[in-house]
């Protein structure tokens, strides 16, 4: 015998999204967790914008390729970004309920972290393979992630700005790419160092850009697999649903001489219990018959619920006096289980089966239809049996 507790019970677990997915979806983050994940990455890129400067200030042979006042300008501009990066991470963490935080600093971040963008790609060049990159890259994440209000406020006057000093630079009136100097840029002794510092320019982007994809790919490809999970199970008991234990049983039927045998069971007089203890009780007793059923059924076998209090157990490979055995040994499980209220109040279920297999009706709704006129005439002799479809037709 088996007792249980109602408090034991409203602590069981439901089949859920949460059980396929352990994290909450990066897509489905409030917009100051994405604000935050945009000024880590911004601060990433100032950090290794200040690499390369130091890197340029301190090796003297990358000085006749460079604009050493404007690397110095470009390393105290990373200096000072990464500061106001890292202090506007501050309020999106310890003042995260104020309105303003809210309203402000995730328009504030995207609109600095693309005049960053705009700096850096006016500096190395504005159709330079990095800029490109980076811009493309940027735009597309910004698409994902923010309101695509805020990403084309941002991007459409940064990109007119950029369009427009590539303009002037074709008529000489700005240099294009300043911060290399124009009279060796096409030198070849040049040339590795300046596909290393594209390089260099693209790998924060790059890092992000892939995590940030990857993880996106991940979360949806997980998300499709729990959306076929739920769409086959019945999300109180956590077994088949009846779509899907039809979708088993048609393919049982159209495989050859297959022989099958399908149980369905009610429970008896469960609108009393509803009526007395009421329905959320009701729905923990499904949930506990369903678990007992799954308990005492073959690996092979399976479960769904029919409807209601209804259940329906499908048993491949298996004659009817093979599924009685079965059937009785859920029935006997089932009245075994003791359910205990709040107010301490005990009380059992019972159930009744009927039977019939694929030796007794060519197709599958026939044989449903069987069992359950089987489980009928077992409502009609006092329930809490198992009968046979072939042994009514003979008696």
């Amino acid at each position: 015998m088996i007792k249980i507790r109602f408090k034991d019970l409203a602590n069981t677990e439901k089949w859920n999204f949460s059980q396929l997915w352990e994290h909450e979806p990066l897509i489905n983050w409030n917009m100051l967790r994405k604000t935050i994940l945009l000024l880590i990455l911004a601060s990433l890129m100032s950090l290794f914008g200040i690499i390369w400067d130091s890197f340029v200030l301190l090796n003297s042979m990358t000085w006749q390729w460079v604009n050493l006042p404007l690397v110095r300008s470009k390393l105290w501009t990373n200096l000072i970004m990464l500061g106001v990066f890292l202090s506007m991470i501050i309020p999106c963490y310890f003042y995260k309920d104020k309105k303003w935080v809210q309203n402000i600093i995730p328009i504030l971040s995207v609109q600095v972290f693309t005049v960053l963008l705009c700096h850096t790609g006016y500096l190395i060049g504005s159709f330079s393979p990095a800029t490109m990159v980076a811009y493309v890259s940027v735009v597309g994440v910004g698409l994902v992630l923010f309101d695509r209000r805020m990403i084309y406020c941002a991007l459409v006057p940064a990109t007119i700005a950029l369009l427009f000093c590539s303009f002037l630079s074709i008529f000489g009136i700005l240099t294009y790419a300043p911060i290399f100097k124009p009279e060796v840029l096409n030198q070849a002794q040049m040339h590795p160092f300046w596909v290393g510092s594209m390089f260099f320019f693209l790998l924060p982007i790059l890092i992000a850009c892939l995590y940030l994809f990857e993880s996106l790919l991940t979360q949806w490809r997980t998300r499709e697999t729990a959306i076929q999970v739920l769409s086959r199970l019945d999300p109180l008991t956590n077994v088949m649903n009846r779509r899907s234990i039809s979708n088993h049983l048609e393919k049982l039927y159209q495989q050859p001489d297959q022989l099958y045998s399908v149980v369905l069971l009610d429970l008896d007089h469960f609108k009393s219990i509803n009526d007395h203890f009421g329905h959320n009780m009701g729905d923990q007793v499904l949930v506990q018959v369903a678990k007992c059923l799954s308990d005492n059924i073959r690996d092979q076998d399976m479960i769904g619920r029919f409807g209601g209090e209804e259940f329906i157990l499908l048993l491949p490979n298996t004659t009817t006096p093979h599924a009685q055995n079965v059937a009785e040994r859920c029935r006997m499980a089932i009245s075994q289980l003791i359910f205990s209220t709040e107010d301490h109040q005990e009380f059992s279920v019972s159930a009744s089966f009927g039977i019939s297999s694929s030796l007794s009706a060519d197709e599958p709704h026939l044989v449903i239809s069987q069992a359950d006129q089987a489980l009928y005439a077992v409502k009609a002799a006092g329930r809490n049996q198992v009968k046979i479809f072939t042994d009514l037709v003979a008696n």
